[in-house]
């Protein structure tokens, strides 16, 4: 059985692991909602 103070680390070792792993899913989820509201031809930008 674990502790409080083994769980409390557990926890904190695996913040930022998680805190990366959403930042890897949401970024590109908001970049594509970004570029389907534009009128944006990403074959010739400019």
């Amino acid at each position: 059985m674990a502790t409080t103070q083994s769980r409390t680390l557990a926890k904190i070792m695996l913040f930022p692991s998680v805190t990366l792993l959403l930042a890897w899913m949401i970024v590109p989820l908001c970049m594509t909602l970004y570029f389907s509201f534009l009128d944006y031809n990403l074959l010739m930008p400019g």
